[in-house]
């Protein structure tokens, strides 16, 4: 299996983070989602990326990365994000997708926060749990996390 991942991408594995989906989607309540939000926090995802090579006028060739998405039936788009390799290789079963990075909540939050593109959030493990999250909650759960940390009371 010829894929350019870095090594680590095979240690990705968030058990965590699986069964808490698996229980919102069983169960979708405020408990479930809360367990599932903590366990969000901790995970480290691997999200597929498109290494385009720009011509820059000065300097000459720059590598840009651009993050893959998937569309949704309602036409919305998100980034793709999975919780391990098995869960990456079923969306890339043809092996075209050769790189990902590995994900942490707050570079989601950077680029959902910096990119000028209607991507509404993003979506994990599309082929399995599929579970969404958008934009807006991940941004309230990178402020509640900012909050514990400064020690304030979140409201």
């Amino acid at each position: 299996m010829n894929h350019q991942m870095n090594p680590s991408a095979d240690n990705i594995t968030n058990p965590k983070l699986v069964q808490a989906m698996q229980d919102v989607v069983k169960n979708d309540n405020a408990y479930t989602r809360g367990v599932m939000a903590a366990a969000l926090m901790d995970a480290k995802l691997l999200s597929p990326i498109l290494r385009e090579t720009v011509l820059m006028e000065q300097k000459g060739p720059a590598t840009r990365i651009k993050f893959e998405h998937i569309q949704n039936t309602e036409g919305d788009r998100y980034y793709l994000a999975f919780t391990d390799m098995e869960e990456y290789n079923k969306w890339n079963e043809d092996g075209t997708h050769g790189q990902a990075l590995i994900m942490t909540m707050e570079d989601f939050g950077n680029i959902l926060i910096r990119n000028v593109n209607d991507l509404k959030g993003f979506v994990i493990n599309p082929y399995g749990e599929n579970v969404s999250i958008s934009k807006s909650l991940l941004l309230s759960l990178l402020k509640q996390q900012e909050n514990r940390k400064n020690g304030k009371q979140g409201s």
